[in-house]
């Protein structure tokens, strides 16, 4: 009988505690609090409360005071800890806590029914308490630069999380719950300790961006071509080797960076994301762009440096929408009569490679603003005549 009158206290406190909620609107209209002693004058008028910047090592135990508190900000102070008392404020929104030296959190922080965004950042924490899946409204979880070496194994009830960034940890796999989060956009794993791509991520449908950069993973699972959604994908600093074809799938694709791999091969699936804007494969293994690159229809930023590739495709010419090439440190020779009709150029490296001359036809990239032939061996001459080919040499940065 007492457990059933706790659980009913507990919703209506839950119902009467939502029920004061401000809007972001409202809250933006409310006094900025940057004072314990000021706030400490009337508790109840409390909705935002900043202390950030203010060297502080503990908040005070009867922080429970301030009933009403909507937004605390505590970042960028010599906290250690938080007192328990801070699960009291159940009408917390907005937690920002980051910055600090925190080593944990209180073991009831699931109290804090009503919180929707949690900055944990740039902290020592180690493990979140089991409580903390009880944050059903959050939506964005920051956690970077931590040493967490896994998570909750409930974290899928936490199914309004739109972000979570777990960049600079310890984690080397995610919760088979991870999978429900049904709502998540944006993730962000780099630097962790990943050997494999989380399979979890290949049942968020509405991923737009994934962040998987400087780990150890070897191989992107075939199933990423079913993320429709996804418009982002950043897995640079791996040992990736080969990418399925079921990439080209990627059809909301608008940037993707897989620079420093091993991969060897650019499938010609990647021409079918007619959305892709950059591309970045600096320093992999390359050694031949397949033709059909040159279909890419809304392509501003290709970046092939450091690779092994000997030659471009006869028609690059036809990538009308180039902004901005690096084909430096690749052991090219000679630039095929297309590419001079690449007119949208702005920045372009040729550093490093092996071309035999600069023909006078680069003059007709009449956009450029940057020009790299560092590395070619010209001589005081040369770079002269080169000067003399553009038209609007005063005004280009040239560097030889």
């Amino acid at each position: 009988m007492n457990k059933i009158l706790i659980l009913i206290w507990f919703i209506c406190a839950a119902f009467v505690s939502r029920a004061q909620l401000l809007t972001e609107e409202e809250l933006q209209e409310k006094k900025e609090f940057t004072s314990l002693i000021e706030a400490y004058k009337s508790p109840e008028d409390v909705y935002i409360l900043n202390l950030s910047s203010k060297d502080l090592k503990e908040l005070p135990e009867d922080i429970n005071k301030f009933v009403n508190l909507q937004l605390l900000d505590v970042s960028k102070n010599d906290l250690i800890e938080l007192p328990p008392s801070i699960t009291q404020l159940t009408n917390l929104q907005v937690l920002k806590v980051n910055d600090n030296a925190l080593y944990g959190l209180p073991e009831d922080i699931g109290m804090l029914i009503n919180l929707k965004e949690f900055e944990l950042h740039k902290n020592k924490i180690k493990e979140l308490p089991d409580s903390f899946c009880d944050l059903k409204l959050l939506t964005r979880l920051d956690v970077y630069v931590n040493k967490l070496s896994k998570l909750p194994e409930n974290i899928g009830e936490m199914t309004e999380l739109k972000v979570i960034d777990l960049y600079v940890n310890e984690l080397s796999r995610l919760p088979a719950s991870f999978a429900r989060l049904n709502n998540i956009e944006s993730v962000y794993l780099a630097s962790n300790r990943f050997k494999r791509f989380p399979r979890q991520l290949l049942a968020l449908s509405n991923l737009a961006i994934v962040d998987i950069s400087g780990n150890h993973i070897r191989r992107i699972p075939n199933e990423i071509g079913n993320l429709k959604n996804l418009e982002y994908v950043f897995m640079y600093d791996n040992k990736i080797r080969n990418l399925p074809s079921e990439i080209g799938n990627l059809q909301a694709l608008r940037e993707i960076d897989l620079s420093d791999n091993r991969i060897r091969k650019i499938p010609e699936t990647l021409s079918q994301m007619k959305k892709l804007r950059e591309v970045n494969m600096d320093y992999n293994r390359i050694r031949a762009l397949p033709p059909c690159i040159v279909e890419m229809e809304s392509i501003e930023s290709f970046h092939i440096s450091s690779n092994k590739i000997k030659a471009l495709p006869e028609n690059i010419g036809n990538m009308k929408t180039l902004q901005e090439l690096t084909i430096d440190e690749n052991p090219i020779t000679v630039l095929p009569e297309s590419f001079f009709k690449l007119s949208g150029l702005r920045f372009l490296d040729l550093s490093g490679t092996s071309l035999y001359e600069v023909p006078s036809m680069i003059g007709l990239l009449y956009k450029l603003e940057y020009l790299n032939l560092g590395d070619l061996g010209l001589s005081p001459e040369q770079q002269n005549q080169i000067r003399s080919y553009m038209e609007r040499a005063s005004s280009i940065e040239i560097v030889f």
